[in-house]
């Protein structure tokens, strides 16, 4: 089993709908993986194709869960106080230091819920339409656990669905066309995220000192290999990851200082306005998974 695929990814968002060819499910708000497991050995690995499974030993035991060698795509995330956290996802998938990722896995678990299934045994189904990948994922799963659960769906109602997750905050849902086929690699837009919660990923292209300490990040997002300046988000000197700099000016913004190696940051904001800028961002957490490149308009 070859250890080098590329997960598909959502290719629009859209407002809430209802629509009979379509289904929906709740949006998690984590680290998308694909869970290699064959002859009860657990591989993960990111969008990057970066392997995780050292720093999340809580999932060594999926192999014990199917019914047969897979690949299941699905998401990677943490709850604090029953809420999913973004953040301490982040911070487990940076931890080196073997005592410390064991204590994490004890006091802050992880779940992997998945959401479709790429190989069954040796039978390729990327080629299915979704709904019988789906029949093909919950016979798969032998049993589900604390840790380890797959993702529930619902049909045609996804203004319903919606209004759900706005009551319980939660981040948003996903509507995926029923006969959509997997493309790896691909962004598609037979799968729709409609979001309550807004948030975003930006490329980090440099900041601002503030007198008080604090730094101002300047945010960018790609489009068509170009860099578009959307902002910038207020955070501490001590939360921006080590980092080289560079003479060569991204925008023409005084005082600023540029990264040599573009950084990509999740962040949350009440809505963009028409030109673009964010109102009210607030930085979640820096995003390690993904290149800045890949933050795109």
């Amino acid at each position: 089993m070859k250890h080098d695929l590329s997960v598909m990814l959502i290719g629009q968002e859209k407002e809430a709908f209802d629509d009979e060819d379509w289904i929906f499910e709740l949006k998690m708000d984590g680290i998308r993986v694909l869970a290699y497991i064959e002859d009860h050995q657990v591989d993960l690995r990111n969008k990057r194709n970066l392997k995780l499974i050292q720093r999340f030993p809580e999932m060594k035991d999926l192999g014990k869960y199917v019914r047969k060698d897979c690949i299941l795509d699905g998401e990677l995330y943490c709850y604090d106080q029953g809420q999913i956290d973004f953040s301490k996802i982040q911070r487990r998938a940076l931890l080196r230091d073997p005592f410390k990722i064991r204590m994490q896995s004890h006091q802050t678990p992880a779940v992997f819920t998945a959401f479709d299934i790429l190989y069954y045994g040796s039978d390729y189904v990327m080629d299915r339409p979704l709904m019988e990948r789906k029949k093909i994922l919950e016979k798969c799963i032998r049993q589900e656990t604390a840790h380890f659960s797959r993702s529930r769906y619902i049909f045609e109602e996804g203004c319903f669905l919606y209004e759900k997750t706005k009551e319980k905050e939660l981040e948003g849902i996903v509507a995926k066309k029923k006969d959509s086929l997997y493309k790896p690699g691909e962004r598609t837009k037979q799968w729709i995220k409609i979001k309550y919660l807004k948030d975003d990923d930006f490329a980090v292209v440099g900041y601002k000192v503030k007198e008080s300490g604090s730094i101002s990040l300047i945010l960018a997002q790609y489009d068509q290999g170009k860099r578009i300046y959307i902002g910038q988000v207020m955070t501490s000197l001590s939360r921006l990851p080590k980092h080289q700099v560079k003479k060569t000016a991204v925008f023409d913004i005084s005082d600023a200082i540029w990264l040599k190696d573009e950084l990509c940051a999740k962040v949350k904001f009440m809505e963009k306005t028409a030109s673009g800028s964010l109102r009210q961002p607030v930085l979640i957490d820096f995003v390690h998974d993904k290149r800045a490149e890949d933050c795109q308009m």
